[in-house]
């Protein structure tokens, strides 16, 4: 792992007591935040989100705009200047899995220090806390920082596909990405997240009447069986590759040998090398025929993503968190998740990035499970507080042994 290119004290302690004194006003604005139903799509939610967070940034200094996305709402985009050179890039979403009426049925709660709500931990939490860490930097005047931009949009939870512009138009801007999503524990930080591509796989058949003439039909059903026998087979011979078949369908004729039978198929991998051998064995299954006369199409969707690879950049900004955590009594380990994050996209336009900066707890997507530990609030708070600290601090160090 890369060494931090100078010794140096570390900063998160300086914040932990503002972070702790800050646990209430936290409380009180997540609660605002995760009693408002804001479903990815649910626009009236989502933009009533985002004129609270808007305010909030503002009263740290922030200038914010908003930017209207056609059945999303509002993204927003946070920025502050500073004396510094580093340019910094923190992300995060407002928008939940859950239907409306989900605040109603689950509304914000603590039991024992556990706080449960739609969107409690996935991830509100993080807005709330990123804030509070923004707010005690500002209270301790540091502003060594060319700029510090934050992105909360308003529909990751289906991909992004409305934000991605405008976070593919910011992140060439930066040096740096933290993506604000929760993590497991306390100690987890995320350096590397799958991949995935999506495919449509489509069969054609032959109609024939169902009870009259079926030796005449070729059943498009039967042949796409078929077919997802050998994809899901595809599993032992691509170890860490996954695929998932969804969204099976055909049609619907009671007394007509079906004709016509789709699926979808999403495939997820850490490396993009387990993502072109996925894609060249499906297009052998696919070209393939177990019933006679039937044909089929595999045409790959938009919406994928490129695997988020723990890049030496990666690492150094790593190396960096777990100092911080040290000085918090934390002992920082990196994990890989296989599920997707704006992390992703940061990546693949070159930008390095480290996830999973926001607070602990679980049950994501269980709307009667989903947790957070309220107590992690302050102290990844503190974490990424002094984490911004430190990436400053390193880049003024690097800047001044370049100019040298």
């Amino acid at each position: 792992m890369p060494q931090i290119p100078y010794a140096s004290p570390t900063y998160a302690q300086i914040y932990l007591p503002r972070l702790l004194a800050s646990q209430d006003e936290m409380q009180t604005r997540l609660e605002m935040l995760v009693n408002i139903d804001s479903g990815t799509g649910q626009v009236e939610g989502v933009n009533h989100i985002m004129s609270y967070v808007a305010q909030w940034l503002r009263d740290v200094g922030f200038d914010v705009t908003l930017h209207f996305s056609e059945g999303f709402g509002n993204n927003l985009v946070a920025r502050r200047n500073g004396t510094g050179s580093a340019r910094i890039l923190l992300v995060g979403h407002v928008d939940t899995v859950y239907a409306p009426g989900s605040v109603q049925q689950q509304p914000f709660t603590i039991r024992d220090g556990i706080a449960y709500g739609p969107g409690v931990i996935d991830m509100k939490c993080g807005v709330v806390m990123s804030i509070a860490a923004l707010k005690a930097l500002a209270e301790e005047d540091f502003d060594y920082y060319n700029e510090l931009c934050v992105v909360f949009n308003n529909d990751e939870e289906v991909g992004s596909p409305g934000s991605s512009p405008l976070l593919s138009e910011l992140a060439p801007q930066f040096q740096t990405g933290l993506v604000l999503e929760s993590a497991r524990s306390a100690e987890i930080l995320t350096h590397a997240r799958k991949g995935s591509d999506k495919y449509l796989l489509e069969v054609h058949g032959v109609p024939a009447h169902s009870g009259a003439e079926p030796h005449k039909g070729r059943s498009a059903v039967v042949e796409l069986a078929h077919k997802i026998l050998a994809i899901h087979g595809l599993h032992s011979l691509f170890p860490g590759v996954t695929f998932n078949i969804t969204r099976i369908s055909s049609t619907e004729t009671m007394n007509v040998v079906p004709d016509l039978a789709s699926c979808y198929i999403s495939v997820r991998s850490f490396h993009e090398k387990g993502l072109q051998q996925a894609a060249t064995a499906l297009e052998q299954i696919a070209s393939g025929c177990s019933v006679p006369e039937t044909y089929t199409r595999l045409m790959r969707q938009p919406g994928g993503r490129q695997p988020y690879e723990p890049t030496p950049q990666v690492m150094h900004i790593l190396s960096m968190a777990q100092a911080e955590g040290e000085a918090l009594g934390l002992h920082i380990m990196p994990e890989r998740k296989g599920g997707l994050s704006d992390a992703n996209l940061l990546m693949e336009m070159g930008l390095p990035t480290l996830d999973s900066l926001g607070p602990s707890g679980g049950g994501m997507h269980n709307l009667s499970r989903e947790f957070l530990h309220m107590d992690s609030l302050p102290i990844r708070g503190a974490l990424l507080a002094g984490l911004l600290q430190r990436i400053c601090l390193s880049e003024e160090t690097t800047d001044l042994g370049q100019s040298s």
